[in-house]
């Protein structure tokens, strides 16, 4: 069921309305002291941000690292399975 409503009673609801909103926008004692925990709930999240960030390069770095180790052994097993393929083949040419 579709419900229509005029304009004047859209008017009437917003006139109804508006002064809980005015309530909403005026300053209150303890909005700075909200505003002034929010400031530092944010800074404590900037500061945890950084040092994930920095936790997450530093891991980075050693799985390049690592990555790089493992190319390097590959390269060496690679010579290895060559060197003994040349024995096997020379042991069968004898």
């Amino acid at each position: 069921m579709r419900v229509r409503l005029s304009q004047a009673a859209v008017v009437a609801i917003l006139c109804f309305l508006m002064p809980s909103f005015r309530t909403l926008a005026v300053p209150t004692p303890g909005a700075d002291y909200v505003f002034n925990n929010l400031n530092k709930s944010r800074d404590a999240l900037l500061d945890q941000r950084r040092e994930l960030q920095r936790a997450y390069d530093d891991t980075a770095r050693q799985i390049d690292l690592l990555n790089q180790k493992q190319q390097r052994i590959d390269s060496y097993l690679k010579q290895v399975d060559k060197a003994i393929r040349d024995v096997d083949d020379a042991l069968r040419g004898r």
